[in-house]
């Protein structure tokens, strides 16, 4: 028995199967689905999508239905046929979208993964790029560090010499105010004293002279 009368409601007569030519009954037509769900399920036939071996199972019950209707109405069996062939005709259009869609589909999906291939590599130099310019960025920190600390260092050893060098300023001054003072004291006392034939001098005055 070939795949097409498998849904064929008829008899068998020894290697030759002979369709039914009778106006079909309630009992034929619950034979049919019966046979219609059963090569469904010997077919392994998907549910959902695009399945060729449901499309032929769904075909040969069309084909069966078309027959069936023939037989009681010839004229509403070839309206039927001709909804057949319409029907057809969407589906083979449904197919080629569904195909070309895939194909698109695919492209696009190689696409993006090679687009986020790159982005990820991308990415990857980024982040090393970022974690040289943060050790660079430590280096620096730690230098100027290093740099700032130096510079407080001499700025507090220069105030540090600049009081020593004031205090010595003040005190080189005072001495020698004092041994200025002690000087003219003594030369005063020089002056006056008997072994001294001349006059006494007046610094001060000799001063405003000057």
């Amino acid at each position: 028995m070939n795949r097409k009368t498998k849904l064929t409601l008829g008899r068998q007569d020894d290697e030759i199967f002979i369709p039914s030519t009778n106006p079909s009954t309630q009992d034929d037509i619950r034979q049919l689905e019966e046979r219609f769900h059963v090569q469904l399920y010997k077919e392994l036939a998907l549910e959902n999508g695009l399945c060729p071996k449901r499309r032929q199972i769904y075909d040969d019950l069309f084909d069966e239905l078309i027959r069936i209707t023939k037989i009681h109405g010839f004229e509403r069996g070839y309206l039927l046929e001709r909804i057949k062939n319409e029907y057809q005709q969407w589906m083979n259009t449904y197919e080629e979208l569904y195909s070309s869609s895939m194909a698109y589909s695919i492209r696009q999906y190689l696409y993006k993964m090679e687009e986020k291939k790159n982005l990820e590599l991308t990415i990857d130099n980024l982040e090393n790029d970022c974690k040289q310019l943060r050790d660079e960025l430590e280096k620096e920190s730690i230098k100027f560090q290093n740099l700032t600390e130096q510079l407080d260092e001499n700025n507090q050893k220069q105030d540090k010499e600049l009081r020593i060098l004031r205090n010595n300023v003040q005190f080189l001054q005072s001495t020698n105010i004092k041994i200025k003072n002690d000087l003219e004291n003594t030369l005063n006392q020089i002056l006056s004293s008997t072994i001294f034939l001349g006059e006494p001098i007046n610094y001060d005055e000799k001063k405003k002279t000057t």
